[in-house]
């Protein structure tokens, strides 16, 4: 419910359309997923926030080195 919380709060400042989460919460599957999007619908009361997908991140544990090879292969 915190995170639930925490995302609809997010979303309701910047207005965002999709939360991604990463790591190794990520990788929980419908553990944590499942009863996050059923809290969400507490948390999410204005019309564009109750719109908001989450999903977890497509690169998993790996987000991170490839941003920092990113930014690296940038400079």
């Amino acid at each position: 419910q915190a995170l639930a919380a925490g995302i609809a709060a997010t979303a309701t400042l910047v207005e965002i359309d999709i939360a991604v989460v990463g790591g190794g919460v990520g990788k929980a599957g419908d553990v944590l997923f499942a009863p996050l999007r059923k809290a969400l619908t507490d948390y999410a009361t204005l019309s564009f926030v109750q719109r908001l997908v989450v999903v977890p991140a497509q690169m998993g544990t790996d987000a991170g080195l490839v941003g920092a090879a990113a930014a690296a292969l940038s400079r």
